[in-house]
């Protein structure tokens, strides 16, 4: 399932990724309304994949808690959409992953814990 960038999910947990979240300005090719905007009774949805896989190799659903929403950099939680998914690659500490909506790069999440 790919998410559009209207895409927000209720709460979703457990979030396994610990991290720091960093958006791309309008300029840099991210979103043109800024970084997202969820709520508590909304996580902000998205696809990512971690390289060496790509958008077209390794694409999967993402939902991305932000602790600090409409901030450019922050510390965030994220996880798979789907549980304890681990398509198509174990995410660790040090990893990067790449937001995209659709298949535009929106931010970085990297990954400081997983847990």
């Amino acid at each position: 399932m790919v998410l559009d960038e209207t895409a927000a999910v209720h709460p979703y947990d457990p979030l396994r990724f610990h991290g720091t979240v960093v958006w791309l300005t309008e300029d840099q090719g991210g979103r043109r309304t800024g970084p997202p905007l969820p709520t508590p009774e909304r996580d902000y949805a998205a696809n990512g994949f971690v390289p060496p896989l790509t958008a077209d190799t390794g694409l999967a659903s993402l939902v991305i808690r932000p602790a600090t929403p409409g901030a450019w950099r922050s510390a965030a939680d994220a996880g798979w959409l789907v549980g304890d998914y681990r398509y198509p690659h174990d995410v660790a500490e040090g990893d990067m992953i790449v937001v995209t909506e659709s298949l535009t790069v929106v931010g970085y999440f990297h990954v400081e814990s997983v847990g």
